[in-house]
């Protein structure tokens, strides 16, 4: 009940910021012109306020988009509001790890730094649906994706911190409806499917990952499921509802702020550390889920799995 409270009222963590914080607050004094960010699903919500502050604060921003047009579009939004902003649109279908394969390696012939890491896009599918890939098709791209994606650019961000001496950061985009989940993660996903930081950690990269729960938000995540009741759920918790430059306020606050260096293996709201679910901290199920991604992901599965090689 006090925890609702102070939600409500949006009272200040330890962190100076609290739930009604927004991204433009979280970043005032941040100097990102020297700082190259890949962000996943900027082309409308919480994404494209997270690239709209990043850019604001000088980032070089990289736009992975299924929808090309759309990207080119948020873009423009963003250029024309800062005049010099260097932006970089790329395809990236997360649904099919050969897009992502492809994204990577065009990434890499860009010759670019990689600061930052952004996982944020994301879909709620409306009916079950497979991937070309033979994967459920919501976890194929909010989740499966993303794992690939990370893996294929830790070599770059690798580099880039040791050659800059400047941290990585790598903030996954979550939900805390990851609570609701009481199951057995794998047997889950052979239903659903056709037949890191500890691993940072080992090798000494100087790049963190951290998630994040940016909090309840309208946003085209549920453009699926638009309708009569989708309505009335937003309209039901319009009292808890942020607005966008909120819900963002999370996912720039552990992306920028200088407090959290060296911070890495958290979970985030309100731009607040907090505790994850049981299942979500389990050390034994997190390994497990590592080893499955790592299987479905690789072109043979019998291959070895190494970023780094």
């Amino acid at each position: 009940m006090i925890d609702t409270g102070r939600y409500l009222i949006g009272a200040a963590g330890v962190s100076g910021f609290g739930s009604k914080s927004t991204a433009d607050e979280v970043t005032e004094n941040c100097d990102l012109r020297s700082t190259t960010a890949i962000i996943t699903g900027a082309t409308s919500g919480i994404g494209a306020e997270t690239a709209r502050v990043l850019a604001k604060r000088g980032a070089r921003l990289i736009f992975p988009a299924r929808n090309v047009k759309a990207a080119e579009e948020a873009k423009g939004r963003i250029v024309s509001e800062f005049p010099g902003t260097e932006i970089v649109v790329m395809e990236l279908d997360l649904s099919s790890m050969s897009s992502v394969r492809s994204f990577v390696a065009g990434f890499e012939s860009l010759h670019l730094p990689l600061n930052l890491l952004i996982n944020n896009a994301g879909r709620l599918a409306h009916e079950h649906a497979i991937s070309e890939d033979g994967i459920e098709m919501t976890f194929a791209t909010n989740y499966l994706g993303h794992f690939l994606l990370t893996n294929l650019l830790l070599k770059k961000m690798v580099q880039t911190a040791e050659e800059t001496g400047v941290q990585g950061r790598i903030v996954n985009v979550t939900s805390g409806i990851h609570g609701w989940f009481t199951g057995d993660l794998i047997e889950y996903l052979r239903l659903i499917s056709q037949p890191k930081w500890r691993k940072l950690q080992k090798i000494g990269a100087n790049v963190t990952v951290n998630c994040v729960h940016p909090g309840v938000v309208k946003t085209r995540l549920t453009r699926d499921r638009e309708g009569l009741m989708t309505d009335l759920v937003f309209f039901l918790t319009s009292k808890l509802l942020k607005t966008v430059p909120q819900a963002a306020a999370t996912t720039c606050y552990v992306a920028t702020n200088p407090r959290l260096v060296n911070v890495s293996g958290k979970y985030f709201t309100d731009c607040n550390e907090t505790t994850p679910s049981g299942l979500g901290s389990n050390s034994s199920e997190a390994t497990k889920l590592w080893a499955a991604s790592e299987i479905l992901v690789t072109q043979h599965p019998k291959a070895a799995f190494d970023p780094f090689s």
